[in-house]
């Protein structure tokens, strides 16, 4: 198949601060089967081309997103869907900008279009700034790609409801799944217990709600630590805020971790803890569950979907408190029995949702979408 994927960024080479990883695989893989070509709106302020993996890359500037900024996306993407001949799909990873965009190349051509709604694109939290349906604009520019493309798809359950309730649709279920070669579970020690956490210091992660659960556990847990992977955003408020609690002896800053070095983190810790306010489908626990580390966390993302499976692989608090938080993770630190069934369920889920099963998936999504375009 001859796929043009369109993506917002992410797209650097391996090693690089701005790289997404499943983005990587995604295109390592696809790269690999099929004829492909991946248009990244915005990745850079300047028109540039490189290659990832042997896959041309073509980056489309946007500018400050005015109007006029829009209306040069949409004419220009089309054309460098194009640039190697007639895509017979064009799939969008995100559903703002880049989806609007799939959605105008493949009507362009005439071919099917998928959009994967894969982050805050509807979400709406105006105490912390976080959102596009926090304006009309963006709001608007995510639904008109959601309907007008072909196929939407999101990574969770979870999602797939606050999609719905957003009034866009959604046909099919992906999740993006962990990359099986670098992620696997460590053998049995005794090393101190170890709580994990990966995600960029932001709002929308929210290490404010982590921290202060941590505090709590710190208190009546001793020996108890957290390690913290991800690039700061906030200068330095989460060590301040660590400080503050008392807890700075016991918590480790690593600050942005390479992908390929973070199993070496996420590896042999007792727990991964995520506490975010809104994660559509947050990769880092599939790849804790892949070591084996299962996660506890706010209702959100992977850890909803795994939490309410019939043998459930993750924990969700029972409330978005500090007190809530602490008190789900003291329950599985201190039953031993549930914690192995808990990383046995996540284990087997994230082995068989990995990065390769997200591959496959999309492709055979593809095929559907030719087949029912032929026919029609």
């Amino acid at each position: 198949m001859r796929i043009a994927l369109v993506v917002p960024g992410g797209v650097d080479p391996p090693g690089a601060p701005r790289v997404i990883p499943f983005i990587h695989h995604l295109v390592r893989t696809l790269g690999s089967r099929h004829q492909l070509v991946v248009v990244a709106v915005g990745h850079d302020v300047t028109a540039g081309e490189w290659e990832l993996f042997g896959t041309p890359v073509i980056n489309v500037p946007v500018g400050r997103h005015s109007r006029l900024d829009v209306a040069r996306v949409l004419a220009a993407v089309p054309r460098a869907v194009g640039r190697f001949g007639r895509p017979d799909v064009v799939h969008a990873l995100w559903a703002n900008l880049p989806g609007l965009a799939a959605v105008a190349a493949a009507r362009r051509w005439r071919v099917p279009s998928v959009v994967s709604v894969c982050g805050g694109e509807f979400a709406a939290h105006p105490d912390i700034d976080y959102g596009g349906g926090l304006t009309n604009g963006s709001r608007r520019l995510a639904l008109a790609a959601t309907r007008g493309a072909s196929a939407v798809t999101v990574a969770t359950e979870w999602m797939r409801t606050h999609v719905l309730a957003a009034g866009a649709p959604v046909h099919d279920i992906v999740p993006l799944g962990a990359d099986l070669l670098g992620f696997s579970p460590a053998p049995a020690d005794e090393a101190p217990r170890r709580l994990v956490h990966v995600g960029s210091l932001n709002r929308v992660k929210d290490q404010d709600l982590l921290l202060h659960a941590f505090a709590l556990l710190a208190a009546a847990e001793p020996g108890l630590r957290l390690v913290i992977a991800g690039g700061d955003t906030l200068a330095g408020h989460h060590a301040a805020l660590a400080a503050q609690l008392g807890i700075v002896d016991r918590v480790e800053f690593l600050g942005h971790v390479p992908h390929h070095l973070l199993p070496a983190v996420v590896r042999g810790a007792t727990l991964h803890v995520l506490t975010s306010r809104h994660d559509a489908g947050p990769v880092g626990v599939l790849e804790a569950a892949a070591c084996g580390v299962p996660t506890v966390g706010t209702r959100v993302g992977h850890v909803h979907d795994l939490a309410t499976m019939p043998a459930p692989a993750a924990v969700v608090a029972s409330q978005r408190t500090p007190a809530a938080v602490a008190a789900a993770v003291t329950q599985v630190l201190h039953d031993p029995v549930r914690h192995a069934q808990l990383a046995a369920a996540g284990l087997a889920w994230a082995r068989s949702h990995d990065a390769v099963h997200t591959a496959a998936s999309f492709e055979m999504l593809y095929r559907r979408l030719l087949a029912s375009s032929a026919s029609s």
